[in-house]
């Protein structure tokens, strides 16, 4: 009596690999897109959470709490550098002048050096909430208050949607933040903090 051996034949396994071959070729560039739009979300997320914990702080400690781009955020000894955020501190001002002193001015929370592919731009170097929570304006010190994270796309329509592929973040001077995605809006920031 013959027995029959269950197995794939050479058709079947190179049709499987034909269909699995188009399926990554159509699912590809949605996956590098993919990785690019959550790049900038996390980025974008990060630094809005860095500006709430600030403002929070602030009410919570009664004294003012500053955020600030740094060229080190994940030293002991990080301090404000006048470059854009590509790194921040967010650290207690018991001084009020939205310089880190190495000395007596706690971090309270610090960022990592964001990926080489997001570029921020931003309309000043520093963000201080005063204990009432507000933004608060520092002499010498060009406030932050909105500030535009952009990778290669720049502030362009993302495909398949009707949002900017940038994220703005902007601080009321109440010392509300949030995220925006709207291209026309993003645009209107002027020349000093829209995308390259």
């Amino acid at each position: 009596m013959k027995r029959r051996q269950l197995a794939f034949t050479l058709m079947e396994l190179m049709m499987t690999l034909a269909i699995a071959g188009i399926i990554l070729a159509i699912g590809a560039p949605n996956f590098v897109e993919f990785r690019r739009n959550n790049r900038m979300t996390s980025v974008a997320n990060d630094f809005l959470g860095a500006l709430q914990t600030a403002r929070t702080e602030a009410i919570k400690r009664q004294q003012p709490v500053a955020v600030c781009p740094s060229a080190n955020p994940d030293t002991a000894g990080a301090g404000c550098s006048n470059g854009a955020f590509t790194g921040w501190i967010v650290f207690v001002d018991a001084d009020n002048n939205c310089l880190r002193d190495a000395a007596g001015n706690d971090i309270v929370r610090a960022s990592v050096t964001i990926d080489p592919a997001v570029t921020p731009v931003s309309n000043g170097v520093c963000l201080s909430f005063g204990a009432n929570g507000f933004l608060q304006t520092i002499a010498g010190q060009a406030t932050a208050s909105r500030t535009v994270f952009c990778d290669a796309r720049g502030n362009t329509l993302q495909s398949g949607t009707l949002q900017s592929a940038a994220r703005g973040i902007d601080v009321s001077p109440t010392g509300r933040s949030r995220i925006t995605r709207d291209m026309a809006e993003i645009g209107s920031w002027g020349p000093g903090v829209g995308c390259p």
